[in-house]
């Protein structure tokens, strides 16, 4: 489910790589906290978003802050406006996860479902195929769509105690 206000996540301390500033892309809005991809135009928006400027390429990371970008962020003033810069972090972080999973999964890459959520599996759910009557008590379906490709966000690399799992993005 994607996200609809800021979070919090909590975080191993690990070395990693840069961090960078990108701006948002026009028309999109990111939460402190969420996943966000970089389009090929070099502008961020949340993670499994569609109907980007551009086409996103990679996961950068996890935004440091708020930033609105869209017609309604108009409304709003200072920092939390506009298209100046905002900086991703990397690091290693407790990800909500679609489906749990166990340390067999450990080292495995991890991919992303939404600004909020992960997955371990690269393909999302392809939509449902279209079924109408023929009239003749047959159904005639048209094709299914392929599954869309996930974006990497890095590595399952551990579990607290609790269970709670880890990813590295780097």
């Amino acid at each position: 489910m994607a996200l609809t206000q800021d979070r919090a996540l909590s975080e191993k301390l690990v070395p990693h790589g840069p961090e960078f500033g990108h701006p948002v892309a026009e028309g999109f809005r990111v939460y402190r906290g969420s996943l966000v991809a970089v389009c090929a135009d070099g502008t961020i928006v949340p993670a499994g978003a569609t109907n980007t400027p551009s086409a996103p390429v990679a996961i950068v990371g996890l935004a440091r802050q708020f930033k609105d970008n869209s017609a309604a962020g108009s409304m709003l003033n200072g920092d939390m406006v506009g298209s100046h810069p905002i900086w991703v972090k990397k690091g290693c972080y407790a990800l909500p996860f679609d489906t749990a999973p166990t340390w067999a999964n450990l080292n495995q890459t991890v991919y992303a479902v939404d600004d909020e959520t992960v997955s371990l599996n690269q393909s999302a759910p392809p939509p449902k195929a279209a079924s109408a009557s023929t009239g003749d008590n047959e159904t005639a379906s048209t094709p299914s769509v392929p599954a869309a490709s996930r974006l990497p966000v890095g590595t399952l690399v551990g579990f607290e105690p609790d269970g709670t799992p880890f990813v590295l993005i780097s």
